[in-house]
């Protein structure tokens, strides 16, 4: 079973305890910053092949855009969005779908975050603290499902891609991370690595993903 979390407000806030100051290329800090109601999947297989996910992919993250601001009840509060771009290299399940392909890229959908409280409508996240924590080249490992129907009132339309975006399960983003001494890593986007069933922090790299990602094609 899967509950995404809209966010702008709804659900709990992370209480983090990853204070410390990382060594790694890879924090994905900002995408972490709230809770989800999910039924873990133990192992990559698993949840690849669960029907509420469309695509499976591995690719190299280009960077991040600016999304659209939908606005929610109550007051209009502003629900904004952020876009990973990713170059796919390889798709497994849903590979026929074009639909969510533009030139060979995936547009990946997340909430931007928590929004200033003095005027109601500034995202506390930059568009720099997003590249910084993710930088661009890094390798990423996507299951990933429909968006979530937010709202019908959107601000900035013209920031929407030309393809349906998608997002991830709340264990379905993991990136590669090479850290400042040389040793690699595979790191969860939304979830804290504890968080991850045992059988996912046995995978050693992100070769090794991909191969069992590869096993589910529908």
């Amino acid at each position: 079973m899967l509950a995404l979390v809209p966010g702008c407000g709804d659900g709990a806030a992370r209480t983090s305890d990853e204070a410390v100051v990382s060594a790694s290329a890879v924090d994905p800090r900002a995408l972490r910053f709230k809770e989800y109601s999910y039924t873990p999947q133990r192992t990559p297989e698993a949840l690849a092949a669960a029907d509420y996910i469309k695509v499976t992919a591995v690719g190299t993250v280009e960077g991040f855009r600016e999304g659209v601001t939908y606005l929610t009840e109550p007051a209009d509060t502003p629900c904004p969005r952020v876009y990973m771009v990713v170059r796919v290299d390889r798709t497994f399940k849903g590979a026929a779908d074009r639909s969510v392909l533009s030139d060979g890229r995936l547009f990946v959908e997340f909430d931007r975050g928590p929004i200033n409280t003095l005027d109601g409508k500034t995202p506390l996240n930059s568009m720099d603290v997003f590249e910084r924590e993710v930088p661009r080249g890094t390798r990423v490992a996507l299951f990933l499902t429909d968006a979530p129907t937010i709202s019908g009132r959107v601000v900035n339309a013209q920031l929407a891609p030309r393809v349906r975006t998608l997002v991830p399960h709340p264990q379905g983003l993991v990136f590669e991370d090479r850290s400042r001494s040389g040793a690699e890593r595979l790191v969860p986007g939304l979830i804290a690595p504890q968080e991850l069933p045992g059988p996912w922090r046995a995978i050693s790299s992100l070769d090794e993903l991909t191969n069992r990602m590869a096993k589910v094609r529908q």
